[in-house]
């Protein structure tokens, strides 16, 4: 199936517009219809409707301090429709009329907001939850979305002016039900791709075929009409999370593919998996499908 509708979590941050180019470029690569999306928050900043009860707002009565609640609202709605607008005017600068576009602006929980519209597309675009994001349990908006929608996530990381948008591929391939699931799911971005690469890690030969790890699958997307190339480490001293990324810097690689959460999220936590590590730090853009 090719990729032709695409959803982008638009928002004012420097990520964002990293984001917003990826995802408009990639729709240009595919001649794909991008939908934006901005949630903007509906709360006081912790998930419950803005309250001024604890807030020394001036008033000697019951009538001015009412007065000077709605005024500290007003400015609040200001502020969130500014925001609003100053994304969609990002949006629109960088699609315009040369692509296919759509544009949504929602209020309410980010999580549910995101969730709901990102299972009417082919990929969505989220940004990096990043070393430093506060996550229950392992659960980021990221997190959520790649357990819940569906189809792929496509993870993308600040990245310099210049970046490219998958021209040099590399899938991490352990034969696991996830790992087929992502190649499936990624084979319009494979098609598009300068180079593909299959990385098996500590990966026991193949009992049929060619008998080496990973040339299942290279017959396989060969018969799809894409080229790939078998990468094969052996290396049980460090993590797979971080031979992943060696491997993929080392090969100049600008998209990772890949499985996720092949373990319950309170595991990745406590333990440190590879899905909850190259989330946080992977400075490569992520496919990622459970």
């Amino acid at each position: 199936m090719p990729l032709k509708d695409i959803v982008v979590h638009v928002d004012n941050s420097n990520n964002g517009g990293v984001r917003l180019e990826y995802a408009a470029q990639l729709a240009e690569i595919h001649d794909a219809h991008l939908g934006g999306l901005y949630v903007g928050s509906d709360s006081g900043g912790n998930g419950t409707k803005a309250s001024y009860a604890g807030l020394d707002l001036g008033g000697r009565s019951l009538k001015e301090y009412q007065k000077k609640a709605r005024e500290v609202e007003d400015m609040r709605a200001e502020h969130a429709r500014f925001a609003r607008d100053a994304a969609h005017q990002r949006f629109q600068a960088r699609t315009g009329e040369t692509i296919n576009n759509d544009w949504t602006a929602v209020t309410g929980s980010m999580m549910e907001a995101l969730t709901h519209h990102a299972r009417f597309c082919d990929v969505v675009v989220l940004g990096q939850p990043g070393p430093d994001s506060a996550r229950s349990f392992g659960e980021t908006v990221s997190d959520h979305l790649i357990l819940s929608v569906g189809h792929p996530v496509l993870v993308v990381p600040s990245l310099a002016e210049g970046f490219s948008v998958g021209k040099r591929v590399v899938i991490a391939w352990d034969r696991s039900p996830l790992a087929t699931r992502a190649v499936h799911n990624s084979r319009p971005f494979m098609r598009n791709a300068d180079s593909v690469h299959i990385l098996a890690i500590n990966l026991a030969p193949e009992t049929h075929g060619g008998g080496l790890p990973g040339s299942g699958i290279q017959e396989h997307l060969a018969r799809h009409g894409i080229e790939a190339t078998p990468v094969r480490v052996e290396d049980s001293s460090a993590a797979i999370a971080d031979i992943i990324l060696e491997q993929a810097q080392s090969l100049d690689c600008d998209l990772i593919i890949m499985g996720a959460y092949g373990q319950s999220r309170i595991r990745e936590r406590i333990l440190g998996g590879n899905t909850y590590q190259l989330l946080n730090k992977s400075p490569i853009p992520l496919l990622m499908s459970h």
